[in-house]
């Protein structure tokens, strides 16, 4: 039999075998919660690994693992709906958001056309304007510190870096409708009227950099956030941006109404929180439609249109 005896400290947790003839050890680096200081303690734990293990001490080192990671999680996050959109699973077909368009799957010529405008976004765009944010982040004061901030801040920051999206996004995103801007730049992204979710990114280089890449890090610049902050905010508006863009309503995901509707439509919902839509009247002849109506979370298997049939919203309106 072993018997354990326990030692605390304020920011280490050590645990002694009794029974062992040198007495083994195991040091666990802890966070001190009682201070209320960083996340939980298996985030904590693990960042504190990766930094000391993995490069803390060199920061270029981890601001090529965060394009990595992004690059990585964009493709790997939108293998599902490549599966959906390529082979067109009967049962997923309910989900489709514009169900009067042709339900075929996507031409793989067209698809292939996306694949290689993506690419050269991520990369011929990405890659430099990615470096360049590096020295801009240093001098905001952006962390690299081996603690993680507290979950306050860090919900307090996403928040903050999702309205300053909303805010770049929207008034950029509605600049390149006007006629000059949108028959020379703007009119590649809506070469998709029923977009698939790699189309997310899928614009001109001009667009993929004023209305995508300046607003997204906007809110960590301004902020001087904690790399790991950065690197979430970054995955979560990647995901949302699939997901707006995938074609399917699908349970248990943000409802994608809003924007399937504005590739439809052309000139209505040109934000993505909605605020400003609301604020300006973009989203008028939104909400007059059955879109509206089922622009909400699915939280069962039963497809919003037939939750919300269009005879419905047509009887209210009238």
């Amino acid at each position: 039999r072993y018997r354990y005896r326990y030692r605390y400290n304020y920011s280490y947790r050590t645990l002694v075998c009794s029974s062992c003839v040198q007495g083994c050890k195991i040091a666990m680096q802890t966070q001190n919660v009682s201070e209320g200081r960083g996340l939980t303690t298996l985030p904590q734990l693990t960042w504190s690994w990766l930094y000391h293990d993995y490069g803390g001490g060199d920061e270029l080192w981890l601001w090529t693992v965060f394009f990595i990671i992004t690059f990585v999680y964009f493709w790997g996050f939108n293998i599902f709906f490549m599966i959906l959109e390529l082979s067109g699973p009967t049962y997923f077909l309910k989900y489709r958001i514009q169900l009067d368009q042709k339900p075929a799957v996507v031409n793989l010529g067209l698809f292939m056309k996306c694949v290689r405008g993506v690419m050269f976004n991520q990369l011929v765009i990405g890659i430099p304007f990615h470096f360049s944010v590096y020295p801009l982040w240093q001098w905001r004061g952006g962390m690299y510190a081996a603690e993680l901030p507290t979950f306050p801040r860090l919900v307090a920051e996403l928040l903050v870096s999702a309205l300053a999206l909303e805010l770049g996004f929207y008034y950029t995103h509605r600049m390149l409708h006007w006629p000059f801007w949108y028959k020379n730049v703007h009119k590649v992204h809506h070469e998709w009227k029923t977009p698939i979710s790699i189309s997310s990114i899928y614009c001109h280089p001009v667009e993929y950099f004023i209305s995508n890449l300046v607003p997204l890090v906007a809110g960590p610049l301004l902020l001087g956030s904690h790399y790991v902050t950065g690197l979430l905010w970054v995955l979560i508006s990647s995901g949302s941006g699939c997901i707006a863009h995938c074609g399917f309503h699908l349970p248990f995901l943000p409802s994608n109404e809003t924007h399937e509707f504005h590739h439809s439509q052309f000139n209505q919902v040109f934000g993505m929180l909605g605020i400003l839509d609301t604020l300006h009247g973009s989203n008028s002849r939104f909400k007059k439609t059955v879109n509206y109506a089922r622009h909400f979370t699915l939280l069962g298997t039963t497809p919003a249109h037939v939750l919300i049939p269009d005879h419905d919203v047509d009887k209210k309106a009238e």
